[in-house]
Parts: C-alpha cells; sequence; structure tokens
C-alpha cells in the first residue's frame, strides 16, 4: 500500500539517521531520492559484510536503511551541482539532511531562503544537538555519542557502579529517524490545510531525552536519579527454565503478583511482609521472586515455563537469539522480512512494521551508487 504515493522526497543523508528516517517514508510510498557525493556515495556503501552475489556497494551496514529509494550522484558544493539540485527541490515536497551542522547553510541551502522561495517546501534536519543557535549545535555526533549524553549509556548494565554499556542497535539514530518522520508527517497534513512549509528541527539529544521519559519522570516526582542495576519501582526480571534458557516477566500489578504466585505454587508469598508492595517486590525481585520462580521452573522447558504463566494472564516471554526472530513463524505469517536483493542470493529485511488493511508495504530493492543519476536530472518538472 502506497499511502505516500505522489511525495517527493530529496535527502542530503548518510549513516543511519537520515537514511532510516527516508526509508519509512519509501516504504510508505514516497518516491526518495539519495543525493550522494559522485564516485564515493554514502559512508555505509563500504561497510562489511557484504556478499558476491550483489552490487559490490551493496552490504550489510547500507541496506537496513537505504530501501526502497533512487540514488543520484550529485556534488551540491560545485556551482553546477547546486544549480542542478535547486532545480530539483522546485520538483520536491520535502528535503531531508542529516550531514554535518550547518552544512545546508555552508552549501548556500539556508533553510530560511529555500522556504522563501519555495513555500511548500518542507526542510527537515536532522543533527546531533539541533540547529537552534548554541555552543553545542556545531559539535559531530554519532549513535555511540547520544546514548552517553542523554543519558541512555548510564541506565544499562546491571553493576551500578561498573562501566555504562551501549544499546547495540544504533538507538538513537533510528529513533531520532523515526521522529524526524513522523515530523514530516505532520508538517504533510499541516500543509494541507495552510498551503506552506515548515522547518522540522530533529536533535538525536532531544530525542534521546525524551526517549528516557520514564527514568525523567521517576526522577521529577522522587529526586532520586535511577542508575544502572535493578528498577525500584517495577519488579522486572529474567529466570533460568530447566532448558537453560531465560524468560522475562514483569509484575507491575497486585493482580499479576496473585496470578503468579498460584502458578508457581507459592501462595505463602502473598503474606510476606517483605513482599507486601510494589516497591518491595521490585527491591526483592532477584533475591527472592527470581530464586522462587528459577525453582518452580527447573524440571520445564522455557516455552513451557512462559506458556503456564500466560495461561493464567501473567506476561511473560522466552527471551529469543536473532536467529530465532529471523525465522519466528508468526512474523513470518505477518510478511515483516521482504526481500530487498536483485541477485541470485536473497537479502531479507524487515519491512515498515505495520500493515494497513492487512496490507504491508510496498518494498523496492536497494539502487546502486548513482543508478538514477541520469532518469532523475533530466525528468524534473517543477511543481511549484
Amino acid at each position: 500500500m502506497r499511502l505516500l504515493e505522489g511525495t517527493r522526497v530529496l535527502s542530503l543523508e548518510q549513516y543511519i539517521a537520515g537514511p532510516y528516517c527516508t526509508s519509512l517514508l519509501a516504504d510508505a510510498g514516497a518516491e526518495v531520492i539519495k543525493v550522494e557525493q559522485p564516485g564515493i556515495g554514502d559512508p555505509r556503501r563500504h561497510y562489511e559484510p557484504r556478499t558476491p552475489d550483489h552490487e559490490p556497494d551493496i552490504n550489510a551496514g547500507y541496506v537496513p536503511y537505504n530501501r526502497g529509494k533512487k540514488s543520484i550522484e550529485l556534488d551540491v558544493r560545485s556551482p553546477g551541482g547546486l544549480a542542478a539540485f535547486e532545480e530539483l527541490l522546485g520538483t520536491a515536497d520535502v528535503l531531508v539532511c542529516n550531514l554535518r551542522p550547518n552544512f545546508l547553510q555552508s552549501a548556500g541551502l539556508d533553510p530560511v531562503r529555500l522556504r522563501n522561495r519555495y513555500p511548500r517546501l518542507i526542510v527537515c534536519e536532522i543533527t546531533g544537538f539541533g540547529a537552534t543557535p548554541g555552543p553545542q549545535r556545531e559539535w559531530p555526533a554519532f549513535d555511540s555519542v547520544i546514548q552517553a549524553s542523554a543519558g541512555l549509556s548510564g541506565l544499562l548494565g546491571d553493576d551500578p557502579n561498573g562501566a555504562p554499556l551501549l544499546a547495540p542497535m544504533s538507538t538513537m539514530d533510528m529513533l531520532a529517524g523515526l521522529y524526524a518522520a513522523l515530523g514530516i508527517l505532520m508538517a504533510l497534513q499541516g500543509r494541507e490545510r495552510s498551503g506552506e512549509g515548515v522547518h522540522v528541527d530533529t536533535s538525536m539529544h532531544d530525542v534521546g531525552a525524551a526517549f528516557l521519559m520514564r527514568p525523567l519522570t521517576l526522577f521529577e516526582f522522587t529526586g532520586v536519579a535511577p542508575t544502572r542495576g535493578s528498577d525500584a519501582h517495577s519488579p522486572v526480571g529474567a529466570f533460568l527454565a530447566g532448558d537453560g534458557r531465560w524468560v522475562s516477566i514483569v509484575i507491575p500489578t497486585q493482580q499479576m503478583w496473585e496470578r503468579t504466585c498460584t502458578v508457581i505454587g507459592r501462595d505463602d508469598l502473598l503474606s510476606d511482609p517483605e513482599l507486601l508492595t510494589n516497591e518491595a517486590r521490585a527491591a526483592a525481585m532477584r533475591t527472592r521472586i527470581i530464586p522462587a520462580l528459577e525453582e518452580w521452573a527447573d524440571s520445564m522447558d522455557a516455552d513451557a515455563a512462559a506458556r503456564a504463566l500466560r495461561d493464567a494472564g501473567q506476561p511473560a516471554g522466552v527471551v529469543s537469539t536473532i536467529e530465532q526472530v529471523r525465522h519466528d513463524p508468526r512474523l513470518a505469517s505477518r510478511g515483516l522480512f521482504v526481500d530487498v536483493g536483485e541477485g541470485k542470493e536473497e537479502i531479507r529485511v524487515p519491512r515498515l512494521p505495520i500493515l494497513f488493511d492487512g496490507q504491508g508495504a510496498d518494498v523496492v530493492s536497494i539502487a546502486g551508487l548513482g543508478h538514477h543519476t541520469e532518469e532523475i536530472l533530466r525528468g524534473s518538472t517543477p511543481r511549484r
């Protein structure tokens, strides 16, 4: 289903945040034109691993964030390239840029000037610390830097006194891309009423801090900053079943606590004075509750343990490996993984994880560097 068909997006993008944003728009049917440096392209085109069955710049570091786009080679910093790019802007609904801070201004593409020339154009910038004036505006930023500065790294790990950890899936890049796409959709809807575009300023640092809504709100109410280690306000954790696999569980209400105790045959815990409140159970999760769960699950496999809890209305789930997720029959039945390769060997990646009237997004294969240059530059027809 192509809900954004007829929407043209030009993107000066590289690495993950900008490409992920526009890949979501492409999944929804927008025509996304990725503008790349001639002969070089997005740095992630040169990452490993890759397979010999596909174009040399198609690899695991590039594919997940660049499905369904067209690619042109154009140096917007050269006079000829800038003139060609501005001609393309006359055909576009949206401009996305996640290059270095102030790139648009330095390239002669100041957003204020662009908005004056193209009143309906939506300009979306994705930067580390935002486009508004300030000392951090010029700072370079990658996902790991924002995980640190926004506080996520300070919450990951078991040891409050140990080294901070990093979430291993470019969390802040992808969240920034997701929020930028949401901002663009809001701007497109607003343009339907006003007839004018807006500037969408997406700061990875802002997004990262907002993502930590719960710990920030807990700090606001208690004055105590959450740290690495156990959750002081929610009984959550994982226990080992008899087959050596882990089961994740959270018991946030009294009703769920009663269900859990009944399932594991430990109704005596319901009257234990050290486990009467949610906060008390959170504090005792590792020392009292997890051991009780593991004693109960010692004679069964993880699937059986999770199923017994779920059958009683208590949420629980077996911790999956990436291989298990890739071959999950439920995900397969919903068509989450789609082939974006053009060689003999399939390259299957997750599509936009939403169904519209039961249909998934149409996904187009990955374009080689500059594959659409002649088509796009020769065929640009201004809309405004």
